[in-house]
């Protein structure tokens, strides 16, 4: 009896061991790729978060320029909010930042409770009377590259020179 002995690697094999590379392979691009993903999106929402904290910063900064160009500007209206080299200006004119995200500011009316000066929805029934030392200021921040950004912060700020 003779015994026959194979030396090598047949082709079987390796068609096998070149399957399992390219399943590796392609698993390991698939799954950078969505981490890229996730990551370039959670940098639009970090973006974000600072462009709504700059946002109320710029406001206060406007309120402690001058309360009476602060409180003139009309309730309930959208501004936008422009660098003028020196200083921010609200302006009705849309200003993208970085050509991606779009930052508005609204400045509502405060009302305040006669009994007890809470705050109150301009709706309610107490009685109650307009502060004209408070506004309301809510910092909207979208982002036209991903459409289910949308974030908002709700403040308020009041006359603190009075």
């Amino acid at each position: 009896m003779t015994r026959m002995y194979h030396n090598g690697i047949s082709l079987v094999e390796v068609i096998i061991g070149t399957a399992l590379i390219l399943f590796s392979l392609t698993g390991l691009t698939a799954a950078y790729s969505f981490y890229l993903k996730a990551g370039l999106k959670n940098t639009d929402a970090l973006k974000a978060a600072f462009l709504l904290q700059e946002g109320v910063e710029a406001a206060t900064l406007l309120r402690d320029t001058g309360w009476s160009s602060f409180a003139s500007l009309t309730s309930g209206t959208r501004y936008y909010l422009s660098w003028e080299g020196s200083a921010w200006v609200p302006t009705t004119t849309p200003v993208l930042v970085d050509t991606v995200f779009t930052r508005t500011i609204v400045l509502d009316d405060v009302y305040r409770r006669n009994s007890d000066k809470d705050i109150v929805a301009s709706t309610s029934l107490d009685a109650k009377s307009l502060d004209s030392g408070t506004k309301q200021l809510t910092v909207r921040v979208t982002a036209s590259s991903t459409p289910m950004l949308d974030k908002s912060i709700v403040t308020y700020l009041t006359n603190l020179f009075e």
